[in-house]
């Protein structure tokens, strides 16, 4: 996806467990816009790492990462079984290095298998395994569950909104990597 980040194989954990107020943070940076813009940011951030926190203890419980998950996942739901190193690489945003480990230690496990590619040799597929079906078809009603009952605090609408902002957020996220943001960039991002 063009503009999108550089995946990283962990997160960098969030240290504030409670924000502080508004009007501290505004005296501190001097500008209400800043301190709003700020702890937004903050709190996107808090819940993200607690939300993905809790769905990886759901997962420990199958003997998943979420890296393994997601893969099995992506296996699982493409109609042959297989794919490709590369695409699920580009499926996962991560490096086909990446991939290659993380193909490794689910193999390892019994749930995927490596299989030639037919017509090239350098090539293999990626192939779920019964068992990593199995486990998939296991964990993810519960997965599915605790997310429907995680997010049915919001409404439709709010979930509609709250999608355009986050899709809206991930677009701008190279203005976090800019070496010197201007404030009118920022100014032409709020209002467009």
């Amino acid at each position: 996806m063009p503009g999108a980040p550089a995946a990283h194989s962990s997160p960098v954990p969030l240290l504030l467990r409670e924000l502080p107020e508004l009007s501290r943070v505004e005296r501190v940076l001097g500008s209400r816009a800043d301190a709003d813009a700020l702890l937004s940011l903050l709190e996107l951030l808090r819940v993200a790492r607690d939300a993905y926190a809790a769905l990886e203890v759901y997962l420990a419980r199958f003997g998943l990462t979420d890296a393994k998950w997601v893969l099995l996942v992506q296996l699982f739901a493409e109609p042959s079984g297989r794919l490709l190193p590369s695409a699920l690489a580009a499926k996962l945003l991560v490096t086909r290095g990446a991939i290659s480990g993380l193909v490794r230690g689910t193999e390892r496990a019994g749930l995927v298998r490596r299989v030639p590619h037919p017509t090239d040799r350098r090539k293999y597929f990626v192939v779920l395994l019964p068992r990593g079906r199995k486990l998939v078809a296991r964990a993810l009603p519960g997965h599915i569950e605790r997310i429907s009952t995680y997010m049915s605090v919001l409404s439709s609408a709010e979930r509609h909104s709250l999608g355009a902002v986050l899709g809206k957020l991930y677009a701008a996220l190279p203005l976090l990597a800019m070496k010197h943001p201007t404030g009118r960039q920022r100014r032409a991002r709020a209002t467009g």
